[in-house]
Parts: C-alpha cells; structure tokens; sequence
C-alpha cells in the first residue's frame, strides 16, 4: 500500500501539474459545498435533541405574542406545583451601530435569571452587579467576539420595535447555553424608558423538571381560559423549533442545490481523469507488456486518485471549518453560535469519505476502461 502511494506521489509530480492542482481544487470545492449545505440540518437536530431534556415552558399570548400577558399572572403561574422559578421576558431587538448589525436583545427579571437558564453559566458576582445596577447588560460571548466589545463598556441600543434607545453598561458575560449571543438586560429599566409598567411579551416557567412540563403546560392555559389574555404553553423545545422552521426549509433547499453542485463537480473531476487516462493509454500498454496484472495497474491508478482526494478533502474542510467559524462569531442568531462551533464531526467525516469517493470512482470507470483496450492498439499511442 505504501509502495502503492510513494509511485502515486511520484506520478503526480511528474504529469500535468496545472491539470492535478485543478482537479484538486475541483475536489476541495465539492467538499467545501458538501459541508455547507449539511451542517444545517445536522445543527438544527442537535439543537433539537439537546433540548429533549429542558425543564422550561414559554408562555405567550394565544392570540399573538405581540399582545402580551399581563403582568399578574407571573405571580398565579409560579403558585402552581412543581414550579421553580418564572421570569418575565419583553423583547427589545436592539440595533447596534448599523441597521445589519442587530441581534437577539431582551429584558428579563434580573431577580431568577440564574434559576431559569443556570446552563448558560452566570457568574454569581455578576449577576449580583446586574441586579444593583439599573442600566446593566449580560451579553454572550458570540456578540462580544463579534463587535470586540469588553466588559465595563458603554453601548447604545436602538429598538426595533419602540421609538427609544437606550445606554447600557456590560457588567458581564456568559458562553454556555443553546444561544450565548443573547443581549439581556433589566426589564424595569425598559419599563422606566417606556414610562409604562407590566409590558410582558412571555413568560419562562422552570419547572422542577421535565417529565412534569406537558402537566404544568395545561395547568397553566387551564387556569387562564376564558380571560381576557388567554394563555398558550409550549415547551422550549417546541418553541424553539416553531422559531427554526423558515432555516429549516430554505436548509432543505440550500441542501438541494449544494448537492446538485456536488455531483456536478463530480462530474467535472471524472471528466478530468478520464482526459488524464485517455493520454496515459500508452503508458497503461507499457505496464501490462512488462508483466503487471491488471489490478496491480488498477491499484496504482486507485493510489492517485486517493491522493489527489484526500488532499482536497483536507484544503475543503479546513476552508469550511474556518469559514464557519467566522460566520459563527458574526452571526446574532440561534444558528450563528452553533455554527461557530466548527464542522461536527459526523458532517467532516462524510465529507471527507464523499471526496474518496469522488475520487475513486472517477479513477475506476476510466482506467477500466483503458484496460480493455488491446495492447497493441495502445501501444501506438506511445509518442
């Protein structure tokens, strides 16, 4: 095997060097695509299934988040058994700097913030700073890495959905968590700007844990039926995926179309070894006439490819995973964090084994091809 590959190596450096470097650049393009258009759907699923366990409920309006929930029923709702802790959450959709520069902002009850998400990791010191400091803000990590922001400094924010900004100090930050790009701050400093107190847009019940969250969830629109703020309960993982639904779909469609390109260029790179094959024709008559079998010749041809592959399978994944990373520290979604993670694992190495595959599959159909050739008819070939 190793023979195999020392004479592939050899014979790469040897032939056309314009036409390999394209060929791999060909492979590393179909395995750039390959990654982009499957680690997608692959960071949706993981959001999903990592959320199968949480203990969380939201609570909005049934008749559109939009009209709210009044302000009393936090105090009703965390009466109820098996309660834990209810924060109540208005959205802010603050814009930074420029209209492209907006992400997740919203103001919470600073009193049970570590009791509703203590996976997002909050510092006990700074959490106390927040709740002595009227006008400070909890940022996660992908947004400081994104606008290089450090803690003890001063942002404005304008809303996109109230006629204000507003200054906040960043008292600290947080890294864990489904979404550690999330901007939080005060709810009663919002309420202070608006002049208007009990604005609540949801509600984030914790409940004692999840097995008691579908019992919970029907207590709770239960008790508020037939009021003039009807209640729908969701768990945060229904909720979260409702949110993810549209990237879901235009991910399929993305998917179509990045595998469509992916056995294009499969197509391009079979086009361009059977080129290589079609010259080398004498070189293949030369072979068997010295006494090499046909899967010794194969095996050689094989080698070449694998080499050529796995060398643009390397160039596309690294790409990948880089570009990936910095889409993930500039993207203020959901998904922008969970991409900044890197290529899963399963999705590098489909990726990769896609690449061999091209690969090999465009060596064998071609120098199959070439063998079936009588000897003396590619003997004259040879210049």
């Amino acid at each position: 095997m190793l023979s195999l590959l020392s004479f592939a190596v050899i014979s790469l450096r040897r032939r056309n060097r314009r036409r390999t470097l394209l060929t791999v650049l060909a492979v590393a393009c179909a395995t750039v695509v390959f990654c982009t258009v499957m680690v997608l759907p692959y960071v949706t699923d993981r959001i999903a299934t990592s959320m199968d366990t949480s203990p969380r409920l939201v609570v909005i309006n049934r008749t559109a988040m939009r009209w709210g929930l009044p302000e009393s029923y936090s105090q009703r709702i965390a009466n109820l058994p098996d309660v834990v802790a209810v924060n109540r959450m208005v959205w802010f959709q603050g814009v930074y700097d420029s209209p492209k520069h907006q992400f997740s902002t919203v103001a919470v009850d600073a009193s049970n913030l570590d009791i509703i998400w203590p996976e997002n990791g909050f510092d006990p010191a700074t959490v106390d700073l927040l709740r002595k400091r009227r006008d400070g803000a909890l940022v996660g990590v992908a947004t400081m890495r994104r606008f290089g922001w450090k803690i003890g400094q001063n942002v404005m924010l304008r809303s996109q959905i109230y006629p204000l900004s507003l200054k906040f100090v960043i008292v600290g930050s947080y890294a864990g968590g489904a979404d550690p790009s999330v901007f939080m701050f005060r709810r009663d400093y919002l309420e202070e700007a608006l002049h208007n107190t009990g604005r609540v847009d949801m509600m984030w019940v914790r409940c004692a844990n999840s097995s008691v969250t579908s019992r919970i969830a029907g207590e709770i629109d239960s008790t508020f039926r037939n009021s003039g703020a009807e209640t729908d309960t969701e768990t945060e993982k229904t909720f979260i995926m409702t949110q993810l639904v549209k990237a879901r779909s235009l991910g399929w469609i993305v998917q179509a179309v990045g595998l469509s390109a992916v056995f294009g260029i499969a197509l391009a790179v079979l086009n361009g070894f059977a080129m290589t094959l079609r010259e080398r024709r004498g070189e293949i008559a030369v072979f068997r006439t010295l006494g090499f079998g046909r899967p010794q010749i194969l095996s050689s041809f094989i080698a070449e490819a694998f080499v050529t592959a796995l060398l643009g399978a390397l160039i596309g994944v690294s790409f990948s995973a880089l570009t990936l990373d910095l889409l993930g520290s500039r993207t203020g979604t959901l998904l922008g964090p969970a991409l900044g993670a890197g290529i899963p694992y399963p999705v590098m190495l489909a990726a990769v084994a896609t690449a061999l595959g091209i690969g090999i599959v465009s060596a064998i159909i071609p120098t199959i091809a070439a063998l079936r050739a009588p000897v003396f008819q590619s003997l004259r070939q040879v210049n």
